[in-house]
C-alpha cells in the first residue's frame, strides 16, 4: 500500500475517532445535567459509570487490534531465504483451511512447494468465482429494476462490502483486522485508478452482441410492438450491466490480491480484471436479462390491463348515465 494512502487513512480514521469521542462526552454530560436535576450525588454516580461503560467499549477493541500477530506480507520473491519462510507459513495456513480440506487437497513433502501452494489456489479460487458472479448477478438483477440511484448506490456499496469481506475469509478462514483492512483498502485503491474511458469502452463491446440479440430475439417475442417497453428495458439492462461490471471487478481484484504469491503491480491486476471481468459480463446479461425483461413485460401488461378495466368502467358509467337521462326525460 503507498505511503500517501497509510497516512491519509490514518490520518482520516484519528478525525472520525476524535470526533466520536467528543459525541460521546457530549452525551454523557447532557445525561449528568438530567440525573443531577434528581439529586447531585445520583448524576456523578451515572456520569461515572456511563464513563466507566465507553472507556471499556473503546480500549477493549484497541488493545486487541494493538495485540494482533503481523499479517502474513508477501516477502520479495528474490530473496530466496525470506521467500521460503514465507511459502511454508502460508502452506501451514492452508493447511487448516476448510475448502482445501474438502477437497481432499494434500501437500505432498517430495514434490516442489510453489506448484502445490498454487494448485491450492486454484481450488480456492474456483470457490472464489461462484462468490463473484453471484453477487455481480444481484447487483445486476437488484440495479437493473430498481432504477433508484441512491438505494442502488447503498446497494452495491453493501454488496462490494460483503463480497470482499467472503473472499478474505476463503483464502485466509481466520484473517484478523489488519490484513482485512490490507485488502479492502488494497482493493478500493487499485479500482480508483483512473481508467475509466477505456474500461467503458471494453464493457460497451461485450454488452453490445448481448443487447442486439435481445432486441432480435427474446424482446421481440416477449414484447411485440412495445418500442417504448424496449427502450425501458435497454436502459435498464445498460444501467444494471454497469453496476454487475463494477462488482466483477472488484471481486477479481480481491482474488488477484488474496492468492498472488508475487509482488503486486496494480496496474498490472487492474487491466487484466477489467478484461476477465468484460469476458464474464456478457454470460452474467445474458443469463439474467430475461428476468428482468419478464418483470418489465409483467408490469407493462398489468399496466395495460388496469388502463383498459378503467377505461371500460368509464364508459359503462358515461352509458349508464346516458340511459338514466333519457328516461328522466321521459
Amino acid at each position: 500500500m503507498d505511503k500517501a494512502l497509510k497516512k491519509t487513512l490514518a490520518w482520516t480514521g484519528i478525525g472520525l475517532l476524535l470526533l466520536l469521542i467528543l459525541i460521546v462526552v457530549n452525551q454523557i454530560n447532557q445525561i449528568f445535567i438530567a440525573a443531577s436535576t434528581i439529586h447531585p450525588a445520583f448524576g456523578r454516580l451515572v456520569t461515572i459509570l456511563l464513563s466507566m461503560f465507553f472507556a471499556v467499549i473503546f480500549l477493549v477493541p484497541l488493545f486487541g487490534f494493538l495485540k494482533l500477530r503481523k499479517p502474513l506480507e508477501l516477502p520479495d520473491e528474490t530473496n530466496s531465504e525470506t521467500y521460503v519462510k514465507y511459502l511454508n507459513a502460508l502452506k501451514k495456513r492452508l493447511m487448516r483451511n476448510s475448502y482445501i480440506r474438502e477437497a481432499n487437497f494434500t501437500f505432498d513433502e517430495n514434490l516442489a512447494l510453489l506448484p502445490q501452494i498454487e494448485a491450492a489456489h486454484e481450488v480456492l479460487n474456483q470457490k472464489t468465482f461462484k462468490i463473484i458472479k453471484e453477487s455481480s448477478s444481484t447487483v445486476f438483477l437488484t440495479t437493473a429494476v430498481s432504477q433508484n440511484g441512491i438505494l442502488d448506490s447503498f446497494f452495491v456499496l453493501t454488496n462490494l462490502s460483503r463480497m470482499v469481506w467472503q473472499i478474505s475469509h476463503i483464502y485466509n478462514q481466520r484473517p484478523n483486522v489488519k490484513e482485512i483492512l490490507y485488502l479492502y483498502a488494497n482493493v478500493a485503491a487499485t479500482v480508483l485508478m483512473a481508467r475509466e474511458i477505456e474500461d467503458l469502452a471494453l464493457m460497451d463491446e461485450q454488452l453490445q452482441p448481448v443487447i442486439n440479440s435481445l432486441i432480435g430475439g427474446t424482446l421481440g417475442t416477449l414484447v411485440p410492438g412495445a418500442t417504448a417497453v424496449t427502450n425501458l428495458i435497454i436502459n435498464s439492462i445498460i444501467q444494471g450491466s454497469a453496476n454487475a461490471f463494477l462488482t466483477l471487478r472488484v471481486g477479481i481484484i480481491a482474488r488477484k490480491y488474496s492468492s498472488s504469491l508475487t509482488q503486486i503491480d496494480k496496474g498490472l491486476i487492474k487491466r487484466s480484471a477489467t478484461l476477465e471481468s468484460c469476458g464474464m459480463l456478457g454470460i452474467i446479461v445474458q443469463q439474467n436479462s430475461v428476468s428482468i425483461i419478464k418483470a418489465f413485460v409483467t408490469a407493462s401488461k398489468k399496466a395495460t390491463i388496469d388502463r383498459t378495466v378503467d377505461k371500460i368502467k368509464d364508459s359503462a358509467n358515461k352509458t349508464g348515465n346516458f340511459v338514466k337521462d333519457i328516461f328522466n326525460k321521459q
